[in-house]
């Protein structure tokens, strides 16, 4: 993750993201905390390409994800904004 990545990360508290993972997994996520201490990102998961390592709730639970195990992070926003 580099620090622009850290940066867009900070700035989408309550936005969607696509969080790409070093193990190759896409995430389409809403972040709700940015933790600078533990170094991690809680987040609603919405969509990814790694179905099976989630459990299937009625509600929308939230996770968590390492910023050492995060490849790069974009806007779902400013993605759109470049179509």
């Amino acid at each position: 993750m580099t620090p622009n990545d850290f940066e867009t990360l900070k700035a989408s508290k309550d936005k969607v993201v696509r969080i790409d993972t070093l193990d190759g997994e896409t995430l389409i996520a809403k972040v709700l905390l940015v933790s600078e201490e533990d170094e991690d990102v809680v987040f609603e998961l919405i969509s990814t390409t790694h179905e099976g390592q989630y459990e299937k709730f009625d509600q929308q639970p939230a996770y968590a994800i390492d910023f050492k195990k995060i490849k790069s992070v974009e806007s779902i926003a400013e993605r759109r904004a470049n179509y």
